[in-house]
């Protein structure tokens, strides 16, 4: 492996585990990439099983991996995937992250926080949530790409990935960011992210 492969992969990831992985109503309205074609009951079902076919194949390669089983109430169809909510960095700092739709803003999880700051060297955590009462949002690496090796943070420009935000992150880690425009075939520019 490279050393920037290294730099660039983590030997260490925790995990959702869904627990009401289904259609999404609220997020659907701005992503159009999710799929109706099976009922909750199935999605749950398959998510379960990937996860856990994940999660052994991880380890199997040697990546510890935590595990947090999601809460059953409040439902969060979209608890499996953190990586919107929170990102964790090499410097030690944790970023939370301001969600667009309010059911997932329920995933933001104030435990996996504690149990970061308990068994690694968090140096701070950096709080963007409170743009959610702007109405602006930046959903994690669901919106930004690190380039940690050149310390640049790309994004496309939509309803999940407001600009300003983006500049307020990259001066609180020291990153540079590189923003584009896009559209689908049907000229939909809001929907990607």
């Amino acid at each position: 492996m490279s050393t920037t492969s290294l730099s660039q992969s983590p030997s260490e990831v925790f995990m959702v585990r869904p627990g009401n992985f289904m259609f999404n109503t609220e997020t659907a309205v701005t992503n159009h990439y999710q799929d109706m074609a099976r009922s909750n009951m199935e999605w749950q079902e398959v998510a379960r099983q990937e996860f856990d076919r994940a999660v052994d194949t991880l380890r199997e390669n040697k990546v510890k991996v935590t595990v947090f089983q999601d809460t059953e109430d409040p439902v969060k169809p979209d608890a499996i995937f953190p990586n919107n909510w929170i990102s964790c960095h090499q410097t030690g700092e944790v970023v939370l992250y301001p969600m667009a739709t309010p059911n997932r803003r329920l995933e933001r999880r104030m435990d996996v926080v504690q149990w970061l700051k308990d068994n690694f060297s968090v140096t701070r955590v950096v709080d963007l949530s409170p743009y959610e009462d702007k109405g602006s949002y930046l959903e994690g690496t669901g919106s930004i790409v690190f380039d940690h090796t050149a310390r640049v943070a790309y994004a496309c420009s939509s309803v999940r990935t407001d600009v300003k935000v983006l500049d307020r992150l990259c001066a609180e880690i020291g990153y540079t960011r590189l923003v584009v425009e896009a559209a689908d075939s049907q000229g939909r520019d809001s929907w990607l992210y």
